[in-house]
């Protein structure tokens, strides 16, 4: 094991305790344990990348008392296997939710991958930047995840009108996917063997790369897309289940062509995610939130009822 890696695959029991966990879920064949230097090497170039200092603190990893770590205790168990472990990814959720005002699962998926490579403060340091940098993901990790699906829909209005109409005609709306997609970082859906090019390309890039995966993505895939008959027919490529391995790598990969970097450069990204919200997700919202004043049928007083 690399001197350099400071996470749990630096523990002499992880394959044992951990060969099954969940984090672990995609990575096939495992790939992992036959790169492990490779991806140490890889996963420690992102720091410079988004300005971060590895960690040189005595780290306190005391649990968290039970009430403190009890919302972030099914996320832990969803993650790793071993108790130690999950109380240190309890610890750093519990930590993200205080400082970042709010949480969601798709912050775990990416603390887990983090955790295998970095110590807990580090990983809380890359949080800290991806979650408050705009070059990366801001607002995508709240509770109502609105930013994010503003973003879907930004990037839906640049693939061909075709293809809108299809998937709005399939139900696939662009808050049904782009969460995992984007503010989970395709970490639930990539098999390891190519995830790791995917957040390369993230953490040099940032959310850009998001969207040009995005316009990507549905230029490789849409025929596939336009000769869908359902929606869970549709939705098995979307998650990536029935998308073959190597055009998801050709994906990944062409996201970088001058055409899908043009096409994410020009957008007014301000102005078009004014127009996204406004047109797709407003009325909406509002609706929902006003729905919270409703009187329920056992307040209503009815005439005969009133003195």
């Amino acid at each position: 094991m690399s001197k350099l890696c400071k996470g749990f695959l630096s523990q002499q029991t992880f394959w044992a305790e951990e060969g099954d966990a969940p984090i672990l879920k995609f990575n096939n064949d495992d790939w992992l344990q036959g790169h492990v230097e490779e991806v140490v090497a890889r996963t420690q170039a992102w720091l410079p990348l988004i300005g971060v200092d590895a960690s040189r603190i005595d780290f306190d990893d005391k649990p968290l008392g039970k009430e403190g770590a009890r919302i972030f205790r099914a996320d832990a168990n969803r993650t790793f296997r071993s108790e130690p472990n999950r109380e240190i990814c309890i610890k750093l959720l519990s930590f993200s939710q205080q400082k970042f005002g709010d949480y969601q699962q798709s912050l775990g998926y990416v603390a887990g991958i983090l955790l295998l490579f970095f110590d807990p403060p580090t990983c809380f340091k890359v949080l800290t930047v991806l979650n408050d940098s705009p070059k990366y993901l801001p607002g995508y990790w709240r509770g109502e995840a609105t930013a994010c699906a503003v973003d879907g829909y930004v990037c839906v209005v640049l693939l061909r009108g075709h293809v809108q109409d299809k998937l709005k005609s399939l139900g696939l709306l662009p808050e049904t996917f782009v969460q995992k997609w984007f503010a989970g970082l395709c970490i639930h859906h990539l098999p390891y063997s190519i995830l790791f090019d995917y957040l390369d390309k993230f953490f040099k890039f940032g959310n850009r790369y998001l969207f040009q995966f995005f316009l990507a993505f549905f230029d490789e895939f849409e025929a596939d897309i336009m000769n869908a008959k359902t929606n869970p027919e549709a939705n098995m490529l979307i998650r990536m289940e029935s998308a073959p391995l190597g055009r998801l790598k050709k994906a990944i990969e062409a996201a970088l062509e001058d055409r899908f970097v043009a096409a994410v450069r020009a957008l007014d990204l301000h102005d078009c995610r004014m127009k996204a919200f406004e047109d797709n997700l407003s009325r909406r919202l509002q609706g929902a939130n006003e729905g919270m004043w409703q009187k329920m049928d056992d307040e209503i007083a009815f005439s005969d009822e009133e003195d």
